[in-house]
Order: C-alpha cells, then structure tokens, then sequence
C-alpha cells in the first residue's frame, strides 16, 4: 500500500469521526459517557498520530522524488547545446 493512500485513510476517518462526533454530541445531552469519552479520546489519539506521522512519511517520499526528477532533467538539459541568438544591433 502507498504511503499516500494510507495517509489519506487517516485523515478521511479522522475527518468522519469529527464530524459524526459533534452531530451525536449535538443531540444528546449525555453524551459522551465515561468510558465512551476514554475511548473516543484514545481513537482520535491514534488517528491524529497516524495522520502527522504519514503526512510526514509522504512529504520525505516526494521531496526525494522532486530531487531525482530535478537530477534527470538537470542532466537532459546539460547535454543539449546552448541557443545563440544573433546580435542584430
């Protein structure tokens, strides 16, 4: 599995779990109860973690593939001769 792919499972649950959160909050008074909020509470630990530590996987991985593009297109443009442009003054 990618890295991109797995980044973006944690944040789109993370996003949906925000969400389904504050509409269940907003219509029960009770909620949430005890051991829901430790759970809750250690989901969303896991997920945020999970989010910051492939958001930061992903940016390593395509800072590295940006530098080795950069490498060939550098050595492409190195072995084509210069333009000269003639001077009509």
């Amino acid at each position: 599995m990618e890295i991109k792919n797995i980044f973006l499972f944690f944040g789109i649950v993370t996003a949906v779990l925000a969400v389904v959160v504050s509409v269940i909050g907003l219509r029960s008074e009770k909620f949430p109860s005890p051991r829901a909020m430790y759970a809750l509470l250690g989901l969303a630990v896991v997920l945020v973690v999970g989010t910051g530590f492939f958001a930061v996987e992903l940016s390593i991985e395509e800072s590295e593939e940006r530098k080795e593009h950069s490498k060939e297109v550098i050595g492409e443009e190195a072995s084509v001769s210069p333009l000269r442009v003639p001077a009509t003054f």
